[in-house]
């Protein structure tokens, strides 16, 4: 397939040349790329340990891709109008494809190790430039048409046309380009307008904005949408509809397939879809690939061409310095607090699994709350919402923040600098481990539960203040029990883990059964504000003694990064020297 698509793109090189793009150089470098792409096993489903040797089937992946897309084609059958059918389908499409484009873009686009190779060979910005982007457009490529392979089958059959199917193909096309163009404007144009250690601080947040608003739309916007009124919805008599791109593309099927329905407004988005493309792509090398190496080159050292000396400045203290003295007085605790927050602030890795989390809640909060009372309209529903006492599930939803913080804190892609606190003369790692709690519960789940209190205050009013105490040292004893019998790690100091063991998922199961007991009992009580009142000091008594345990756990109860080498070294025998 990568010898198919070399050989088209060899139908651009006239227009590539006048681009002013070495079309010898770009295909060799294509070639290499492509090479290793096919030799590199996949990461998203490698696994940690040596001893399991699959990195994943890829006809596998390419079933439940086809898959996918066979349910996308389903909305081609959606309404008896082709140009909302077909809108609807590259809707998902361009949005799977973008998403697709951020999740791999940054280690494509953004990848700084061919810079060794190319910056000494006599190879000009607009080729490298150029190359990677063709490079990401044939890896999407081979995804688009497997996802998309259904939708043709399916087009045809839903204008029993032969050739809408081959007409289907060019939009498909047509999307997968239009949908790249749009990614590498958003990221070329960031380059060039901000510094590199700021851009990819703003990649890894657009990352995780853009994965919490694909679960919000997965899960909520079913829930929003009447389906009737879009059956029959005309697209064209709304305004906006002219500038979304998929409503370019479904026009070219309107234009060809049904043309006695063409019109002057459908014809001309219909080469609007087809000309984009190739002005974005002139666009991207007249006018954002130029430094385009250089800034690379500055991303690879995380400093701009700009840098100023830097001048050595003395180190002033935070809220968060403030806060440590006072939530962890002890040396050690202090020091495992300030080490958490700092490493989880500075980490990406972190961030990119952690912080969607923050999202999720909310999300998952609705999705339930829209599911209750059929029949109801929005206005129902939430009235009935607001008179019942559902914000007590709210708020031990968020243990859905707590679970996924304390289970990242623990893991690093460079967990092997965790030889520092064995050699650090600390004779109860305990105390680190307590201080790596409060910095997640002080920090991160505190300020999390703040915020929806205000929240639950303005929507149920004052009176739910208790029940918002009460669960939130419930939640703060089965984050306890969780690090107990799961985690069971220094801060950053384990590899990234997979998946876990038998035992440790029944231990968090259990865990989570213990809370949930602890759960339904404050539902029960809820009416009853004096008893809520009086519960809330046995129970944070009760987690303040289990944290004053957690504290004291030994370094025989810790997992050692050393349990989770990939490769473990071999047994070296003692030679055996002959005496003549």
């Amino acid at each position: 397939m990568d010898k198919l698509f070399l050989r088209l793109l060899r139908s651009f090189d006239p227009v590539l040349s006048k681009a002013g793009v070495d079309t010898g150089q770009l295909h060799e470098i294509l070639r290499v790329k492509l090479m290793m792409d096919n030799r590199r096993p996949r990461t998203l489903f490698a696994k940690r340990r040596a001893s399991s040797g699959n990195v994943g089937n890829p006809w596998m992946l390419m079933f439940i891709t086809m898959l996918m897309g066979f349910f996308i084609g389903l909305l081609l059958f959606f309404t008896n109008m082709p140009l909302a059918g077909h809108t609807f389908y590259f809707t998902i499409f361009m949005v799977l494809m973008c998403f697709t484009l951020v999740t791999d873009f940054t280690t494509v686009l953004i990848d700084t190790r061919d810079q060794y190779i190319l910056l000494p060979r006599p190879v000009n910005d607009r080729t490298i430039a150029v190359s990677r982007i063709l490079h990401i457009t044939i890896y999407v490529l081979r995804l688009a048409l497997v996802q998309g392979l259904p939708g043709i089958i399916m087009a045809g059959i839903a204008d029993k046309n032969v050739f809408s199917s081959l007409l289907m193909l060019i939009e498909i096309l047509e999307a997968t380009f239009l949908s790249i163009l749009i990614v590498n404007l958003i990221y070329l144009a960031m380059m060039r307008s901000v510094n590199p250690q700021r851009f990819k601080d703003i990649i890894s947040y657009f990352q995780i904005a853009f994965s919490t608003l694909i679960f919000a739309v997965y899960y909520l916007l079913p829930k929003l949408i009447d389906f009737k009124v879009l059956r029959g919805m005309d697209l064209l008599s709304h305004w906006w509809a002219y500038i979304l791109p998929p409503v370019w593309i479904a026009a070219l099927n309107g234009a060809v397939i049904h043309a006695s329905q063409i019109t002057v407004v459908i014809a001309a988005l219909a080469v609007l879809g087809l000309v984009t493309p190739i002005i974005g792509l002139w666009f991207v090398v007249k006018v954002l690939a130029p430094g385009f190496n250089r800034k690379l080159a500055a991303l690879s050292t995380s400093e701009s061409v700009e840098t100023a000396v830097k001048v050595k400045k003395e180190y002033k203290e935070d809220f968060r310095d403030k806060i440590a003295n006072i939530v962890a007085p002890d040396p050690v605790e202090n020091a495992g607090f300030r080490i958490s927050w700092k490493l989880a602030a500075r980490t990406r890795e972190f961030k990119m699994k952690a912080y969607p989390s923050f999202g999720f809640v909310p999300i998952m909060f609705l999705y339930f709350t829209l599911s209750t009372g059929k029949g109801m309209t929005m206005g129902q529903k939430m009235a009935k919402v607001q008179g019942g006492a559902s914000y007590v599930f709210l708020v031990y939803l968020s243990t859905i923040v707590l679970s996924t913080i304390l289970t990242y804190i623990t893991q690093s892609e460079k967990y092997k600098s965790a030889w520092v606190y064995y050699a650090l003369p600390i004779g109860q790692p305990g105390k680190i481990l307590s201080g790596m709690y409060k910095a997640v519960v002080t920090l991160y789940f505190l300020p999390f539960v703040i915020i929806l209190g205000i929240g639950m205050s303005i929507v149920w009013g004052p009176q739910v203040i208790n029940d918002i105490i009460l669960s939130f040292f419930i939640c703060v004893i089965y984050g306890i029990l969780m690090a107990l019998f799961a985690v069971k790690g220094l801060p950053f100091s384990k590899p990234v883990m997979n998946k876990q063991g038998g035992g440790r998922a029944i231990s968090s199961l259990v865990t989570l059964g213990l809370v949930g007991i602890l759960g339904f009992g404050h539902f029960f009580i809820v009416k009853w504000e004096t008893a809520v009142w009086l519960s809330i000091i046995p129970v944070a008594a009760i987690a303040w003694t289990m944290l004053h345990y957690y504290g004291k756990t030994t370094w025989d109860d810790l997992e050692s990064y050393e349990e989770y080498e990939v490769e473990k070294p071999k047994t070296i025998k003692k030679p055996i020297y002959k005496t003549k």
